[in-house]
């Protein structure tokens, strides 16, 4: 049976793993000293000798990479605007393996490839994956294949506007849903009265007693319940899975947001749409990685 290399590439490390595409043999990660183009290369490059002194590099069959941003179909680069990662951008993430290889790689954007995991693993052919963390990253799964759109840039529900003229959001858009429902959107709002929030961990945040805590995380709430609603009732989800490290902190109440998300749908719907917690964790990008690997094969 064929092994594939999967690498998830975050802000902070470099996580990866191989597999046969139905089970993950082993996974790691390495972290990245400084956020630039050759520090990526150098973290790269300690995962192929990772792989070639584990299993060998000949023995993989193709390598899957999941990066953040999003990526441009016809160039295979990284395109529009990078905040976290601005240095990554036109760049294509498959050039961080040699050419002398001589092994196919396959890219896609990290919260793609997690949907895709996660769809696999609940069995569903039309899913809707969702990363709550410092931002909100999210994919489409449609006849249990990424759904990428004419160009590539499909998925971005972080990036739907929920508020006309709203607050300015990292993209530097108005009234996006990152803005108003992750974590560093949620900070920002609340430093415009108090600084303290700007840096402070998400852990004290959720404990912190102040009305105007309980305010924005509620709104977040109910917006990104609304812009669920919204998907599902555009393209008939049949499950939608949430994971990141904010849902994993218990930022948000997933059986509220059930029971909301619920009363919201119109009335074909309801009952017909599966809420979950992510299954996979941290994993979910690496397994996500093989699997597209796998498919591009």
């Amino acid at each position: 049976m064929s092994t594939f290399l999967g690498m998830d590439i975050g802000a902070s490390s470099i996580k990866f793993g191989w597999g046969n595409g139905n089970s993950l043999q082993h996974f790691s990660s390495i972290p990245i000293k400084s956020k630039n183009l050759e520090s990526f290369k150098q973290v790269a490059a300690a995962v192929l000798k990772t792989a070639e002194q584990t299993i060998g590099l000949k023995n993989i069959s193709a390598i899957g990479i999941g990066s953040p941003g999003t990526i441009d179909i016809s160039t295979g680069k990284i395109s529009g605007v990078n905040p976290n990662l601005p240095f990554w951008t036109d760049y294509n993430p498959a050039e961080l393996i040699p050419s002398s290889l001589n092994v196919p790689v396959f890219c896609d954007n990290d919260a793609n490839l997690m949907a895709l995991a996660e769809a696999k693993h609940f069995g569903s052919r039309y899913a809707l994956g969702i990363t709550v963390g410092s931002g909100i990253g999210s994919g489409i799964i449609l006849d249990a294949k990424i759904y990428r759109g004419s160009n590539g840039f499909a998925g971005e529900l972080g990036h739907v506007c929920m508020v006309q003229d709203g607050i300015v959001c990292s993209c530097g858009r108005k009234g996006c849903l990152e803005g108003y429902a992750s974590v560093d959107g949620i900070r920002r709002r609340l430093a415009e009265d108090n600084a303290d929030f700007a840096t402070m961990a998400l852990s004290e945040l959720l404990t912190r007693p102040d009305s105007n805590v309980h305010k924005h995380l509620a709104e977040g709430k109910a917006m990104l319940e609304l812009a669920i609603v919204n998907i599902v009732t555009l393209l008939d989800i049949d499950i939608v899975i949430i994971g990141g490290g904010a849902m994993d902190a218990k930022m948000y109440n997933l059986e509220s947001m059930k029971a909301e998300i619920e009363l919201l749908l119109p009335v074909a719907n309801q009952g017909k749409v599966r809420i979950e917690q992510a299954f996979y964790g941290n994993q979910a990008g690496v397994i996500g990685a093989i699997q597209l690997a796998k498919q591009g094969l």
